[in-house]
């Protein structure tokens, strides 16, 4: 209770930190700070689920010695072939990596600039940060609760291609649909609707 308490306070103190930069410095308005608050609460989430939840338990053992978990030995928590291991049992796995990380596609450009391209590259490389991180902290107790799996990468960045392509639709359906609307009264839907990654006549990389 303790850690989740400190993880907690830690992350909040990130978030106002960060959030007093890109107001009184960048000069960002409310209306993208809600949107920024919106995708950091997500990824802290995330960080929760493949980090925090279990791998945080490996800490224990450097104040509790004496203390047993019931992991996997390392030596077994790595995969780096692609695809030729999966079986039908990694099949709810492999979606759960994908609806996990589309709304990082979907999120990500509300507060970007950024195309499909870049949108994409950083989603895999925040993949691979998890999966490199679960790694090290395995080798760190020498035990883990999470498999290093090249796997995951591949359908996480698939999660994030789908979410960018979710955004880029949900984007111009509300555009059409709200084109007779008052939206220039109400700063979160003209912020919607003025997304600049969406130009009709340019790709979506």
């Amino acid at each position: 209770m303790y850690f989740d308490l400190l993880i907690v306070f830690l992350f909040a103190l990130i978030w106002i930190c960060i959030i007093t930069f890109l107001r009184l410095k960048k000069k960002k308005s409310l209306v993208y700070l809600i949107f920024f608050t919106i995708f950091y609460v997500y990824i802290v989430k995330v960080l929760d689920y493949t980090l925090f939840q279990f791998q945080s338990l490996i800490l224990l053992k450097y104040f509790m010695p004496n203390l047993i978990l019931k992991g996997q030995a390392v030596g077994k928590d790595i995969n780096l072939i692609p695809l030729l291991t999966l079986t039908p049992q990694d099949l709810e796995t492999s979606l759960l990596n994908i609806l996990l990380l589309i709304p990082f596609g979907f999120g990500l450009p509300f507060i970007t600039n950024f195309r499909m391209k870049k949108i994409v590259v950083i989603g895999a490389l925040f993949s691979i940060v998890i999966e490199f991180l679960q790694l090290i902290t395995g080798f760190m107790a020498k035990i883990t609760f999470r498999v290093a799996d090249i796997n995951d990468v591949i359908f996480n960045t698939v999660g994030v291609a789908i979410g960018y392509i979710l955004f880029v639709g949900f984007v111009r359906i509300y555009r059409r649909i709200s084109h007779n609307w008052e939206i220039e009264t109400h700063p979160i839907l003209r912020y919607i609707a003025e997304r600049p990654q969406i130009d009709e006549e340019q790709p979506m990389s």
